[in-house]
């Protein structure tokens, strides 16, 4: 009877410890969860925070390259001949984060095309568009120019503006101011009875002028326009031109 009751307790007693092994098993097990799923959220926090971190920088970095693009755009546009101020350099886009393309000494006669938002200038240079900074350039000739004052000066500056359409610099002025003031000294009305050679150019016959317009007699625009055509055709230059009168007496 008491080996009975031994063997009834032992069983009891092992049941017991089952169920107490299988109880901290689950235990374990449902904490062990709750570790791992820690652990994964806080990956996923990570992650997220990264993402987040990453869009803003791209969104800030889009931003960024809209509000360059707008400053950089051209603003207004124009066509005229200005002056560099000061030696600069010039680049292909309207910011110093471009790379330079080369650069213009002071005094430097260009083509100005456009204004950009940021008040860069965009010029034209062997057929390219490039920018320099704002504060550049200027519309004022340079002092350097030795224009005559009056309205043979006016006559000069209009013979200034012209000299880009073949290609030459405002340093050929002064070999053409140098040689018309030889022929005619900027008189339109200049007449060379002996010869026939007329205008400021001294055309001959003066008739040739008519090709720039009828009133070629008198204007000094279309007498301009002539002989800075027939130079380019002739001599290439003024400077030639000049070099050639200095050696012969003529041109």
């Amino acid at each position: 009877m008491v080996s009975v009751r031994r063997a009834a307790r032992r069983k009891v007693l092992k049941a017991i410890v089952s169920i107490e092994l299988i109880s901290v098993i689950l235990a374990c097990g449902f904490i062990y969860s709750i570790w791992c799923h820690n652990i994964e959220m806080r990956a996923f926090g990570q992650v997220c925070s990264a993402t987040v971190a990453n869009a803003s920088v791209s969104m800030q970095g889009q931003t960024t390259d809209v509000v360059n693009s707008y400053l950089e755009s051209v603003d207004e546009e124009v066509y005229e001949y200005v002056w560099t101020t000061k030696k600069v350099k010039y680049r292909k886009g309207a910011n110093k984060s471009y790379k330079s393309a080369g650069k213009l000494d002071k005094d430097k006669m260009v083509r100005r095309t456009g204004i950009t938002h940021n008040g860069w200038s965009r010029i034209a240079l062997d057929d390219e568009e490039y920018y320099v900074p704002a504060g550049t350039l200027s519309a004022d000739i340079p002092e350097s120019l030795p224009i005559a004052s009056g309205v043979k000066g006016e006559y000069q500056k209009y013979a200034l503006s012209l000299l880009p359409d073949f290609g030459w610099d405002s340093s050929e002025l002064e070999p053409l101011i140098y040689l018309w003031n030889k022929e005619s000294g900027w008189n339109p009305n200049s007449h060379n009875k002996s010869s026939g050679a007329h205008g400021i150019p001294q055309a001959l016959p003066g008739s040739k002028m008519a090709s720039e317009g009828s009133d070629y007699r008198t204007n000094p625009e279309p007498q301009i326009r002539w002989g800075l055509k027939y130079i380019a055709g002739r001599y290439g230059s003024p400077s030639a031109a000049w070099a050639h009168f200095c050696s012969r007496g003529w041109y």
